[in-house]
């Protein structure tokens, strides 16, 4: 092997170790849309459109509460990702397949790839502290939130030179789950007794799909393709354009993993004093059950548009900027059609019912037979009366004044008259049972249930003899003023007249983007979300939601399908709890790490720069580490590692060096 070849060899495999293994990426040429939010600039974002500041109100509720004489502090923080992107393309090489009637046609590709991510974190808390003389109460509460949404789908349509169907093939993978929990304190002080409970739960469900694949292939080659090609005319279906299509048989295989956790704890309430095991309440149940199977059942195709919807001024054909990088436009016909192929829509949603169905169904009998031991366990045992005859009744059924027994051993020798009859044989009325006062000579009327209930009573009447009413009156009244400063009259964008659009290609039947009208406070409609649009203008205000297209989607997508994990999505270190930890307490995060890697005074779990070198953790791939600047004069021992510009310049000199029998 020449030295120039084995040297080109070792370099291209340099570059191929570098690349992302990702399923599948389009061509440069593909039609490629998308929307990317980041949830950390939330509260940023409905301030633009709304005018309300959350923050604000966070700091009306606080004075509020100052000025009413107590102590009221409140926060939220929401980050994380949502991204979403549709690829398609075609493909020029012919292949071959056969249809469910055993005939083969010559047909070419139609490539569809959805991509999903969406990973958001959620935290709020506030507490509560209010007193008058003897008498407060405290208020701790803390919720948290984790979602995850992920789908990977890269669907395969057979079409021939008509653009008529003749099936199609989808391979996927995703997860959903959702996790959330809370927490919550509360101190009661009154009548010189305490009451204090404390009780926490929180709850996740998960369904994953590590894969499925299935083929569906068409009794009759289909024209929904055309059927959504129509240009907008008026017509006896009022502009609309919808079909039905019994389109053959779809067959596929599939594994999941399914999952829930459940947790209750009860801590602080007396339960002594009303003969129930606090115990029992305390409880943590989950199952996570794997599966796997094949599905075969007919597939219908229902295809529909409605090209007559307009959002004014757009409507009808528009010319739009699909593509930022380049300075032309293409005309488009708008209304509401599907954003993928209903081909694609109609395999997706069949194989996933299929692929959950059975796991969903085994995951419900493993919680209702878990739920159901511990109801049955936490379930008081009810006291049952046995009559002369052996029948057992409930025992409260005992001398109630009413024969439930057959043979009437359920009421005593004095008539059944609503009597009791004490240990010692003594009968009195019925109604002196537990009234306070000892009727029996043995006292075995009274069970002490009646000095249970009036500790609590005695506290509901200290509370109300107290400044409380009076106290949420006048917070109530100084929130109301306060807040009419938050209340806009004329917000930056009417949300109520959102109006969404889409763009297709009615040349090859396919979506362009879509775009999120609505009106600026006025009656005049502007592009919330979306393209360009020739003679549409675009809104003035700073959103963090992206609308990305051409070039700029394809390096989004790219990024994007190395997340599957909610910290990707959603990194703590851009999950600022700071001043939620500094509301709430030790008790917020109590196993808080206090390492403090760049000693500037913040710990490292809220500091966005744990080593100081001036990258944001998540975008440092080393945080805990600062970089060290690089010797220009001498590298020592120390063989610099390959960066892609040098492995490409090394490739080109490969190229170049001449062959050893030149």
């Amino acid at each position: 092997m020449s030295e120039r070849l084995l040297s080109a060899s070792i370099c291209l495999l340099l570059l191929t170790s570098m690349a992302p293994t990702v399923a599948a990426v389009g061509p440069n040429d593909s039609v490629i849309w998308g929307i990317s939010y980041d949830w950390g600039n939330y509260e940023n974002d409905i301030e633009e459109l709304t005018g309300i500041d959350t923050n604000a109100v966070n700091e009306d509720l606080e004075e509020a509460a100052d000025y009413a004489g107590f102590l009221l502090e409140s926060d939220q923080v929401m980050s994380g990702m949502t991204q979403f992107f549709i690829e398609s393309w075609d493909e020029d090489e012919t292949v071959e397949i056969t249809d469910a009637n055993g005939d083969t046609h010559e047909v070419t590709k139609r490539m569809t790839e959805l991509t999903i991510r969406h990973g958001n974190l959620g935290d709020m808390g506030f507490t509560v502290a209010w007193t008058d003389e003897n008498e407060s109460i405290d208020i701790w509460m803390s919720a948290s939130t984790e979602q995850l949404f992920v789908i990977d789908a890269v669907y395969t349509e057979y079409v021939d030179d008509e653009l008529m169907v003749y099936g199609g093939d989808l391979d996927m993978s995703g997860e959903f789950a959702l996790e959330s929990n809370m927490e919550f304190n509360l101190q009661v002080i009154a009548a010189d007794e305490v009451l204090a409970p404390e009780l926490g739960m929180g709850f996740s469900v998960s369904f994953e799909i590590p894969s499925i694949e299935s083929e569906w292939r068409a009794d009759e080659p289909l024209d929904y393709l055309h059927h959504l090609s129509e240009e907008s005319t008026e017509d006896t279906n009022n502009g609309s354009e919808e079909g039905e299509y019994n389109s053959g048989l779809i067959e596929g295989e599939f594994s999941t993993i399914t999952g829930y956790s459940l947790m209750l704890s009860i801590e602080g309430i007396p339960a002594e004093d009303f003969d129930i095991s606090l115990d029992a309440f305390n409880v943590q149940l989950s199952d996570s059950i794997p599966g796997q199977g094949i599905f075969s059942e007919d597939m219908t195709v229902f295809s529909g548009a409605i090209w007559d919807w307009d959002c004014p001024p757009v409507g009808g054909v528009e010319n739009v900027n699909t593509d930022p990088s380049s300075n032309g436009t293409v005309s488009a016909q708008c209304g509401l059609a599907p954003p993928i192929s209903m081909g694609m829509a109609s395999m997706m949603g069949i194989s996933m019912v299929s692929a959950l169905d059975s796991g969903v169904q085994e995951l419900f009998s493993a919680i209702e037979e878990q739920v159901g031991a511990w109801l049955e366990e936490i379930s008081p045992e009810e006291d049952t009366f046995v009559c002369g005859n052996g029948e057992e009744i409930p025992a409260e059924w005992e001398n109630d004044g009413e024969i439930d027994c057959e043979d009437g051993s359920d009421e005593n020798e004095s008539g059944g008259d609503g009597t009791y009859t004490c240990d010692n044989g003594q009968v009195i009325p019925a109604s002196w049972v537990n009234d306070g006062e000892e009727d029996c000579e043995d006292g075995s009327d009274e069970d002490g249930s009646e000095d249970i209930f009036q500790k609590y009573i005695d506290m509901f009447e200290a509370l109300n003899n107290s400044n409380l009413q009076k106290t949420m009156e006048a917070f109530g009244e100084k929130l109301e003023e306060l807040i009419e400063d938050n209340d806009p009259s004329e917000p930056l964008a009417n949300l109520d007249d959102l109006c969404p659009i889409m763009f297709w290609d009615t040349s090859n039947s396919r979506v362009l983007g879509m775009a999120l009208m609505a009106t600026d406070g006025g009656e005049d409609y502007e592009v919330l979300l979306g393209p360009e649009i020739l003679g549409v203008k675009q809104h003035s205000y700073e959103l963090s939601i992206q609308y990305l297209t051409g070039q700029d989607a394809r390096d989004a997508k790219l990024d994007a399908l190395g997340l599957i994990e909610l910290r990707d999505l959603a990194p703590d270190s851009k999950h600022d709890v700071e001043e939620l930890y500094d509301i709430l307490g030790d008790d917020f995060l109590p196993d808080l790490d206090q390492t403090d890697t760049d000693e500037d005074g913040v710990i490292d779990f809220f500091d966005l720069d744990d080593d100081g070198d001036g990258l944001f953790d998540w975008e440092d791939p080393d945080p805990l580490s600062p970089s060290e600047p690089v010797e220009k004069e001498s590298t020592g021992n120390r063989v610099p590692g390959l960066g892609i510009i040098a492995t490409i310049s090394l490739l080109g000199a490969a190229m170049l060096v001449p062959r050893r029998e030149e």
